[in-house]
């Protein structure tokens, strides 16, 4: 999927010689979209006890154990990200009776379509979802600012030859082209995972923005006239 805008002006300007050129500026921005070719999977596992030693000991065997399921189903990069414990006594609204909470969050990389597979395995052995967060690897997202960039170029300059036309100029070599800040997107995050692991992942698009100025130059019909003249200044 690829989308477009353009916007262009043409200026004046003279050397240090006194010899004036004409270039004309366009701005194109284009996008590319495509599905997501990878998938975060943030899952917690907890553990209560009397002690924050218990606590903490309960929540890493759970951890261990939802990660040897995973692991058996689906082949994955998992990565502990996260220890802490709660002391129910000094929280203001504790979450539980026990003395002490331990949570120990892991997020568990892999492709989209496993997804659903490691949501089941991991609520199945007593962990929670806190989000599933779809992206593109870095191969992919490079591939599509590449045909992004390409696409905004040939975009500026059609614009570009569109403003010439109207000036009876034709565009010549581009003088300048200057990338812009994009309008900023983040990855498709779907809280939805928690209670439907059917859901399918939006595509993630990616946008590029120039500024291009070209040189404006005289059309071939428009030079031919132009040496004609001449000829003929030159008769008797």
């Amino acid at each position: 999927m690829s989308g477009w805008v353009a916007a262009g002006f043409i200026t004046r300007s003279a050397d240090r010689w006194g010899v004036t050129a004409r270039t004309v500026t366009t701005t194109a921005s284009a996008t590319q979209a495509e599905a997501p070719d990878s998938a975060t999977v943030a899952v917690t596992a907890l553990g209560e006890g009397a002690s924050a030693a218990r606590a903490r000991e309960r929540a890493r065997n759970r951890a261990a154990a939802i990660r040897t399921a995973i692991e058996a189903i689906a082949e994955v990069t998992i990565e502990t990200v996260d220890h802490r414990v709660t002391n129910s006594a000094a929280a203001f609204d504790p979450e539980t009776d026990a003395a002490f909470r331990a949570v120990e969050e892991c997020h568990i990389r892999c492709e989209p379509a496993a997804v659903e597979a490691v949501v089941v395995e991991a609520t199945d052995g007593g962990g929670g979802i806190d989000h599933v967060q779809f992206s593109l690897t870095d191969t992919t997202r490079a591939e599509l600012q590449d045909a992004a960039m390409t696409a905004a170029v040939d975009r500026a300059r059609e614009k570009a030859e569109r403003l010439a036309a109207a000036e009876g100029l034709a565009v010549g070599s581009a003088q300048t082209i200057t990338t812009q800040p994009a309008r900023p997107g983040g990855e498709a995050v779907d809280n939805a995972w928690e209670s439907d692991p059917a859901v399918h992942p939006a595509p993630i698009s990616v946008t590029e923005r120039v500024e291009v100025a070209y040189e404006l130059v005289a059309t071939e019909s428009t030079a031919a006239a132009a040496t004609a003249a001449t000829d003929d200044s030159g008769k008797d």
